[in-house]
């Protein structure tokens, strides 16, 4: 693991505290705190659940009608915006994290969390000399996989296995690319790893605790602010394997900052030092949930492991799976939510492990479900990429009512919300949907700003939104709630 830069040690907290905690608010839900995550935090969908049940946002907005302010971002970005006190952090294209004030959408900061940020000053003398050694590797190891595969058509050509000599240059040419891959994985840290371009290298949203933010970028750098600006630390925790990048969002659990690219690993928070790693916990494009069973703070993961904070110990078998999105957890109930989703009910076992009892199983129109499903008054409600919008039991799996909304071209990646009694539900296009929930949903509305993929996030009459152009506060002008 690289280690940070000199004089980028962990400083003393001087930071304000957050002037509010979710506490009240999960209170009045009508399901057990823990279940909607740890009070206190300001994360992706509040606390993994999309519910703002003492929200009263506008049904209604647009250019000139209910925008309070739109500020211009650099670029565009995937990460949803996070409320902290007085201030929203959002991520851009392709290292920017940015500090906006919530009154009047002004920049107070903004920051750049690079690979090199983690190098020492000898790396970065060097870093020229090994991102031309990386193309030269790259280049060798494309010259040995088409020997590879002429090697392989030779071979078929004999089955008896008689041409000795033949497999022995085989084997060679297998070792050579090992040896060859083994050198790029040594100098993976020299340049960012792949991502497409639709997810980029800011999709996993930042985290905060009212004091700090942290944020994880799709290089596989995290690092730790203040709400000053103040940089405490950064590192390269570990690139993603995946040829299309890395989306799942940091979660503050328990005093931990557990980040889970390739293996789940949880770090202090303070000083970005490693605590434990469990590399059994398969990477997934959806983020952890934190939860409880009995008395155990545990994550689930989207391809459902039942993590322990403490220790990083999977405690549970698999509770479901999901392909993209992240599970909800609700009155000791975990739902993976997708064409051929599950529900899952976790309690504590006698030997300090957890039970794992499926529930049901469920059948929603088959397709890529990116966005993850909200859980209200017993209905989950869910879309999948091309605007087919479900409602499910949540006691029996059943699908109550489908109805495709008419939100445009191209795919729905923004996570169901609820807000205020109301649904949520956004899409690339730029549109959103507003829905009354029920067995019978209905759209009330239908609104359209420039393009997004982000979730929003709401706080009394205020909506925030971050699109590709801009970090909008939707609203009255009048400020509701706190």
């Amino acid at each position: 693991m690289s280690q940070s830069r000199p004089g980028n040690t962990p400083a003393t907290e001087t930071a304000a505290p957050a002037r509010r905690v979710w506490c009240a608010v999960l209170a009045g839900v009508g399901v057990a705190a823990a279940a909607w995550g740890e009070p206190g935090n300001f994360e992706w969908r509040m606390n993994g659940s999309g519910r703002y049940p003492d929200a009263s946002p506008v049904t209604a907005w647009g250019p000139g009608t209910n925008v309070i302010w739109a500020t211009p971002m650099s670029n565009w970005g995937n990460a949803s915006p996070v409320l902290a006190g007085d201030r929203i952090f959002v991520c851009s294209e392709p290292d920017e994290l940015l500090c906006v004030a919530m009154a009047d959408g002004a920049v107070l900061w903004r920051r750049s969390v690079k690979l090199s940020d983690t190098w020492t000053d000898e790396d970065l003398r060097l870093s020229e000399e090994r991102l031309k050694q990386m193309d030269e590797l790259k280049k060798e190891y494309d010259r040995l996989d088409d020997a590879l595969a002429a090697s392989t058509q030779a071979k078929t050509k004999d089955p008896a296995k008689t041409n000795q000599a033949l497999r022995v240059k085989h084997k060679a040419l297998e070792a050579a690319q090992g040896k060859v891959m083994e050198e790029i994985g040594q100098m993976a840290r020299w340049a960012p790893p792949k991502t497409d371009p639709t997810n980029g290298y800011t999709s996993a949203t930042p985290v905060s605790d009212g004091r700090h933010v942290w944020v994880l970028m799709g290089t596989g750098v995290a690092a730790c602010f203040d709400l000053s600006g103040e940089r405490r630390w950064v590192r390269f925790v570990e690139g993603t394997s995946h040829a299309s990048g890395h989306s799942a969002s940091p979660v503050l659990c328990e005093g931990k900052l557990l980040i889970h690219v390739n293996s789940l690993r949880a770090y202090d928070p303070l000083t970005g030092e490693l605590i434990w790693e469990n590399t059994g916990v398969p990477r997934s494009w959806g983020t952890p949930f934190p939860t409880r069973v009995g008395e155990t703070a545990v994550v689930v993961t989207a391809k459902g492991k039942v993590v322990r904070v403490s220790d990083g110990r999977i405690l549970g078998p698999d509770a479901g799976e999901l392909q993209f999105g992240s599970p909800v957890v609700a009155d000791g109930i975990a739902y993976f939510i997708e064409a051929g989703g599950q529900a899952a009910r976790l309690g504590p076992s006698t030997n300090g492990t957890v039970t794992v009892e499926k529930v049901w199983t469920t059948q929603p129109k088959k397709a890529n479900y990116y966005a993850s499903a909200a859980w209200h008054d017993g209905l989950l409600y869910v879309i999948h990429q091309k605007n087919w919008f479900s409602a499910i039991d949540a006691g029996t799996g059943k699908i109550v009512k489908g109805e495709k909304i008419r939100l445009g071209e191209g795919d729905a990646y923004t996570s169901v919300t609820l807000a205020g009694g109301l649904l949520f539900v956004g899409h690339e296009s730029g549109r959103m949907a507003v829905i009354r929930p029920g067995r019978d949903f209905t759209v009330l509305a239908v609104n359209t700003l420039d393009k997004f993929r982000s979730t929003p996030v709401f706080e009394g009459g205020r909506m925030y939104l971050r699109t590709s152009k801009f970090l909008y506060c939707i609203g009255t002008t009048r400020q509701d709630g706190p």
